[in-house]
């Protein structure tokens, strides 16, 4: 019992730093410009920066000032690097497989509309979207995973993290049946990227294979993601006017059926191709 209400302690007390330096950077935000901030160009990149380094600062304050472990233990080992790439091609690849079967069945075509798009407007949402990527890997499975991993087993650490990862995507959640899908996809993803942290010992399989998806979907294609428009512009190469059970409707392709194809296949993916990384 007092290891458990050890833990606990050391997991609020990373939650509520980053709360703090989370609450700081959104409050900085609103009083520079506004509580439409979100809809500025640069200082939605900004803001997303901001909270990159609102979780990071938790992360170093336990990990390395409380816990006195090494900079090693931190996720981002130098030897997993080339993992980032291998997952952002593997997240792109399976979201292009649900796609591919909209198409086949005549719930999805090819039909861009492309006079909106802009360079800049793609580089700042891909970037965006990288950080905020980091942001959501680094709260739920950075120190709070570590924890329960080392000091419970890795299931317990899957467990607790993957509720608190449907918890980050509360508000998709609540979406009629189409959120009850996309929270079946989060169910899956969450696994998918649990184990792909847990074989590989880094974060950065897990932060690939997130961003290879929704990048591709969001900045790149002009899909929401969980019913957010990840784009910052007004470009789409797809248009979907199948079954909303089937497309996800306007949640995007995670609220639909065939959605869940995807994670589906990441999980299987990293469970059959990637081998467990030596401890130590």
């Amino acid at each position: 019992m007092r290891a458990v209400l050890i833990s606990v302690g050391k997991i609020l007390a990373f939650l509520g730093l980053w709360a703090l330096f989370t609450g700081l950077v959104i409050m900085a935000a609103v009083q520079f410009s506004g509580e439409g901030f979100y809809a500025i160009r640069t200082v939605r990149l900004t803001v997303e920066i901001g909270l990159f380094f609102a979780v990071l600062m938790p992360l170093v304050i336990m990990a390395l000032l409380v816990d006195k472990r090494g900079p090693q233990t931190l996720g981002f080992s130098a030897t997993r690097l080339r993992d980032l790439l291998l997952g952002v091609l593997a997240g792109g690849l399976i979201l292009l497989a649900p796609i591919g079967v909209l198409a086949a069945i005549g719930a999805a075509r090819w039909a861009p509309d492309v006079e909106a798009f802009s360079t800049q407007a793609l580089g700042f949402g891909l970037i965006a979207c990288f950080f905020n990527v980091m942001t959501q890997q680094m709260l739920v499975r950075s120190y709070i995973f570590q924890e329960l991993w080392t000091k419970f087993g890795a299931w317990t650490a899957t467990l607790v993290t993957t509720a608190l990862f449907l918890a980050m995507h509360a508000t998709a959640l609540m979406q009629g049946l189409a959120g009850v899908i996309a929270g079946a996809n989060i169910l899956l993803a969450s696994l998918m990227m649990s184990l792909a942290y847990v074989r590989t010992r880094a974060l950065w399989l897990p932060i690939g294979l997130h961003f290879g998806w929704n990048a591709l979907q969001g900045p790149v294609l002009g899909i929401n993601v969980t019913g957010n428009d990840l784009g910052y512009g007004q470009w789409r190469l797809f248009s979907f006017g199948g079954d909303p059970l089937l497309t996800g409707g306007a949640m995007g392709v995670e609220g639909g059926l065939i959605g869940l194809i995807g994670p589906a296949l990441g999980l299987a993916f990293v469970a059959l191709a990637i081998r467990p990384a030596k401890s130590g």
